[in-house]
């Protein structure tokens, strides 16, 4: 089967095709499991009552806790506690072998963590690994959607807990080297793999800040709306203050837009994290403080 696209032809394969139709034939899920879960770990964290934890328990900050040993991890998370709640564990902490410790840690410090080992192999692999780290008391876990359908659904089936987020494209890729390694523009590789998610299972969804209104066109529209896409939980590393360094990142937004768009999540970590001890508990402060202001202008409908 031939599609003509700009001015040359893609050729697709019969394998190819039958998986596309099965994709978008297949009925819409009401999946009121991954919207229980979303709204679970919401309520745990956005209800509770108490004056002293309610910064803590009404941010949507996951904190980058981007170090290789626990006592850093621990003199932050110590620091920040009272305004964060949700703590990334990532390579630096797994490879250095100590992700399990800080978890750990993390727990008795009231946290909730996200493992995020990226993970991406072959189906049995993947499901494995997801098993693996679920183990630890993790709540949320990502794996790379170019992985493909199979391989979520093998993190979906070993979960446990945990909510599995796919990671789309990473927000360190503009689109030209989206394109050379996708073959396809960010954007459109980026409702790709949300579609294969959804399909999958996944809870959530992993993109940079600038396809939150692109993917909002198809799950908001009149026609043939993609309720799917809307359901997935949007986690959105990326984002930057004004005048903030934007570092590797190419698809930056500031953390007001990201809500605005429909972000749930953001992954925050150099804004804080590079803060002198000390001086970090007040940059999440801030940040909280303008997290919460966009979020009280989206419920009034203002832009």
């Amino acid at each position: 089967m031939k599609h003509r696209n700009g001015g040359g032809l893609l050729t697709f394969s019969a394998s190819e095709v039958d998986w596309g139709l099965a994709l978008f034939s297949r009925p819409i899920r009401e999946n009121t499991d991954i919207r229980h879960k979303h709204n679970a770990v919401s309520d745990s964290t956005f209800e509770r009552k108490s004056m002293s934890d309610e910064p803590r328990n009404t941010s949507r900050i996951i904190l980058a806790l981007d170090v290789d040993n626990t006592h850093a991890a621990r003199e932050i998370l110590t620091e920040v506690r009272e305004q964060i709640l949700w703590a990334k564990l990532g390579l630096e902490l797994i490879n250095a072998q100590k992700a399990h410790e800080v978890a750990s840690m993390a727990h008795q410090l009231g946290y909730k963590v996200f493992w995020d080992g990226k993970l991406k192999d072959i189906p049995r692999t993947i499901g494995a690994a997801t098993k693996a780290a679920e183990k630890h008391g993790v709540k949320m876990i990502n794996v790379h959607a170019s992985s493909g359908v199979e391989g979520m659904m093998a993190a979906v089936a070993n979960k446990g807990d945990a909510l599995i987020l796919a990671v789309s494209v990473l927000t360190s890729h503009d689109t030209e080297n989206t394109e050379i390694d996708f073959g396809s523009s960010r954007k459109a590789k980026v409702l790709e793999f949300a579609r294969m998610a959804a399909y999958s299972g996944c809870d959530g969804l992993i993109c940079s800040p600038k396809e939150l209104d692109f993917l909002a066109r198809y799950y908001q529209r009149k026609d043939f709306p993609e309720a799917q896409l809307g359901k997935l939980i949007k986690v959105i590393p990326g984002t930057r203050s004004p005048g903030a360094d934007h570092q590797d990142q190419r698809n930056v937004e500031t953390q007001e837009i990201a809500i605005q768009n429909g972000a749930d999540w953001l992954v925050i970590g150099s804004e804080i994290m590079k803060k002198p001890q000390g001086s970090k508990v007040l940059a999440a402060k801030a940040l909280n403080e303008r997290i919460a202001q966009a979020l009280a202008d989206k419920a009034k409908g203002v832009e």
